[in-house]
């Protein structure tokens, strides 16, 4: 089975191009949804949150408090580096279960939708990496329209997160969101003619 790492910044579109191919019947593996399907209460992963950053983090009924943990590691470099440490391996290995159970049913293609790909463990999942890749002012307006914040908060969002050039340079294939959604679409469909093709 081929998979395919699906990555992009904030307000790039990397989210829509995902809805395209889960509506087209491919199977999209979102790290950042099953991060939160893993953090339940009593879970291993959450167990091994609450020792490092304290109880804090949940609230009454042991359920993770996502806001108030990411307060806190935005502001302290090396508690992101703490969760990072923590959570990678975790995901990963359901990741890798999750992809082994596709191939049995019998998928030929899978797609691994995640902001941090490139330069990370989950590359490993990958047998070729696309980025979605915008246009920073139109990154911006959408990230203010899509979350409710300011213009400078949404600036901040991408000035933390890699540069278009970081993604021209690594990934295997960009798709450029610089047009309209039909182009963007029919780029996707080009993008994935192109990987049918090439299917073990």
């Amino acid at each position: 089975m081929k998979v395919i790492g699906i990555t992009g910044t904030s307000g790039s579109g990397k989210s829509t191009v995902c809805g395209w191919l889960t509506a087209w019947g491919y199977p999209v593996l979102d790290g950042d949804a099953i991060s939160r399907e893993i953090a339940v209460p009593g879970s291993q992963y959450l167990q091994k949150l609450v020792q490092v950053f304290g109880p804090q983090i949940c609230d009454e009924q042991g359920r993770l408090l996502r806001r108030q943990l990411g307060e806190r590691i935005f502001a302290d470099p090396d508690a992101h580096r703490q969760l990072t440490e923590i959570t990678t391996p975790l995901i990963l290995e359901e990741l890798r279960h999750r992809l082994v159970l596709l191939e049995q049913q019998g998928n030929t293609l899978a797609f691994l939708d995640g902001a941090l790909i490139i330069d990370t463990p989950f590359a490993s999942l990958c047998d070729m990496i696309v980025a979605v890749v915008g246009d920073r002012e139109n990154q911006i307006s959408r990230i203010m329209q899509r979350d409710g914040v300011s213009r400078s908060a949404a600036q901040d969002r991408l000035d933390r997160q890699v540069s278009n050039a970081f993604l021209h340079e690594r990934a295997d294939l960009v798709l450029e969101n610089t047009g309209t959604l039909d182009q963007l679409r029919q780029k996707t469909e080009q993008f994935l003619e192109r990987i049918k093709g090439t299917d073990p």
